[in-house]
């Protein structure tokens, strides 16, 4: 082989290499740089709007971060966490996954990967991938975990291990006050009317203006017969989520109750 065949091999070569550090950009014949600031840009974006509930331009910003990037596990664990809000239960699995592939130590992603089986009703796969983030000691949100773990329990109406996880979330966490909402939710299908509506109250003295949290103490006083009660607090969650499915719940409840 000739010198000038040797150099022309090789420059072949260092153009093939670069190439697969391009990402294709979804325009024909066109290519972006993989660029790791550009990512984190929009996956800080897509981060928020996901936090909001603004579903789709989540996942529009997950997606160009994941152009820019896509051996960014963040990136993926978050496509994941998108897809599963959008109830595309086989994507979700599927990134959340590939996270777990680029990164060995990603107990948030196992939560992740947990709450997509949980919302397809797949609760020993849910558990052992919650185990799987809490046996990791470097964790640094367990609580979110234990949370979670005692919603899986709570589906399945096993009200005692239930308890037993959301009181652990509380725990490590004490003003976490979706935990004491799920709390309250757990003494109320047990039956137990007077702890339910302590840890109601708990959930509304550390978030203000929860409003499912107060939509449950006044069910919860409803039940018990205290209808002023109950009223007082109907009409709080009327005030604090105005053009809201809890508004007209509450409004119904209102003109349901005898004067």
């Amino acid at each position: 082989m000739t010198m000038r065949k040797i150099l022309v091999l090789a420059i072949l070569a260092l153009f093939w290499t670069g190439c697969a550090t391009t990402a294709e950009n979804g325009v024909k014949g066109q290519s972006i740089q993989r660029d790791e600031a550009q990512a984190r840009a929009h996956l800080s974006l897509g981060a928020s709007h996901l936090r909001n509930g603004r579903l789709i331009q989540a996942l529009k910003e997950l997606l160009d971060a994941e152009k820019y990037d896509p051996q960014n596990a963040d990136v993926q664990n978050h496509l994941g966490l998108a897809y599963k809000e959008l109830h595309k239960y086989p994507l979700a699995v599927r990134h959340i996954k590939q996270a777990l592939a680029l990164r060995e130590n990603f107990p948030q992603a196992h939560n992740s990967l947990g709450t997509v089986y949980h919302a397809m009703k797949m609760y020993p796969e849910a558990l052992a991938e919650f185990n799987i983030a809490l046996s990791d000691i470097l964790y640094p949100t367990p609580q979110y975990t234990h949370f979670n773990i005692g919603q899986v329990y709570l589906d399945q109406g096993m009200y005692e291990q239930a308890l037993d996880a959301f009181k652990k979330a509380v725990e490590i966490a004490p003003g976490y006050s979706l935990a004491f909402n799920s709390i309250g939710r757990t003494y109320l299908a047990m039956n137990n009317l007077e702890e339910a509506v302590k840890v109601f109250k708990k959930a509304v003295e550390y978030s203000p203006n929860y409003a499912i949290a107060f939509f449950n103490l006044a069910e919860t006083y409803l039940q018990m017969g205290q209808l002023e009660k109950a009223r007082e607090n109907y009409k709080k969650v009327i005030e604090i989520a105005p053009m809201t499915r809890l508004e007209e719940q509450a409004k119904k409840r209102l003109v349901e109750l005898p004067e």
